[in-house]
């Protein structure tokens, strides 16, 4: 018989509705959690699964001090492994039975934009002075300050289209693969979308795209982090790169556009409200 994972992972397939560092970190969910079950119970089929061994599974994790967010992620992978075999009745649907609360995913941040500008003009002088990551990390921060990118999204995004209400950026690398376009209504956004194309003949990518020919995605989205990081960029400072998303739906939400709007502004593939980027009255 197959090893215990090799037989859980057959059985739940690949989700490619998710985006890939989704799918990936719910493969890596699913195998810790055959791995664990082989071990502490022996099993060997995989569809002889019983409630006891996600109860002991969540007593390890706990156990283990791992955070709420993380407990709810894995026992999410477990959840779609229960329906795969046909047994979904062996993981409780709701995480506080588990005494597990992951809480609001996150936060309403309201950006530090004096700090966000310092990092900024820090790019561009490393840029100035031949820095080939800070070219790219300062045009991807402007895409996101005109945007609210995400991080990846604001490496890959490079391409014009045109609408019936004009021209507009083409987003590439969203969650789920999920394409979008969004208008281009300012100069500030303008000057960004018309800087990757400056900066990645620059840096001669052939692919138009503001990543050096000489990095991968992967290399380019750690660099980005890095250098984001050591120039002061942080959560605790209100100045990591995703605090542009925030800014960018209070000032949708501002100009009265409506949630739904704002939500699919952002790539969200829900129609939820904006409650995790727009702090309450």
């Amino acid at each position: 018989m197959k090893p215990l994972a090799s037989q859980a992972l057959e059985r739940i397939g690949k989700d490619w509705s998710v985006g890939s560092k989704t799918r990936i970190a719910h493969l890596q969910h699913t195998k810790e959690f055959a791995r664990f079950v082989c071990h502490k119970f022996g099993l060997e089929n995989i569809q002889n699964l019983k409630p006891n061994h996600v109860i002991a599974y969540v007593q390890d994790m706990q156990n283990r001090n791992l955070d709420n967010g993380t407990m709810c992620n894995r026992l999410a992978a477990v959840r779609v492994l229960a329906n795969a075999i046909g047994k979904g009745n062996i993981v409780a649907r709701d995480n506080k039975t588990y005494d597990i609360n992951r809480g609001s995913r996150q936060k309403p941040i309201v950006a530090n934009q004096s700090e966000i500008d310092r990092i900024r003009l820090a790019l561009v002088e490393r840029a100035n002075a031949g820095d080939r990551i800070a070219m790219m990390c300062h045009a991807a921060a402007e895409l996101r300050e005109a945007f609210g990118l995400r991080a990846q999204e604001s490496l890959l995004s490079s391409k014009f289209v045109d609408t019936p209400k004009g021209i507009a950026l083409q987003v590439e690398g969203a969650k789920g693969g999920r394409p979008r376009s969004l208008p281009i209504f300012n100069g500030e956004q303008l000057r960004a979308a018309r800087n990757v194309a400056l900066v990645s003949e620059y840096l001669g990518s052939a692919t138009g795209r503001i990543i050096p020919p000489e990095m991968s995605l992967k290399e380019a989205y750690n660099a980005q982090r890095t250098m984001w990081r050591e120039l002061g960029g942080t959560k605790a400072a209100s100045s990591h790169m995703h605090a542009s998303r925030h800014t960018m739906a209070q000032e949708l939400e501002a100009q009265g556009y409506t949630n739904g709007e704002i939500m699919l502004w952002l790539g969200h593939g829900e129609d939820r409200s904006p409650f995790c980027y727009i702090p309450k009255a």
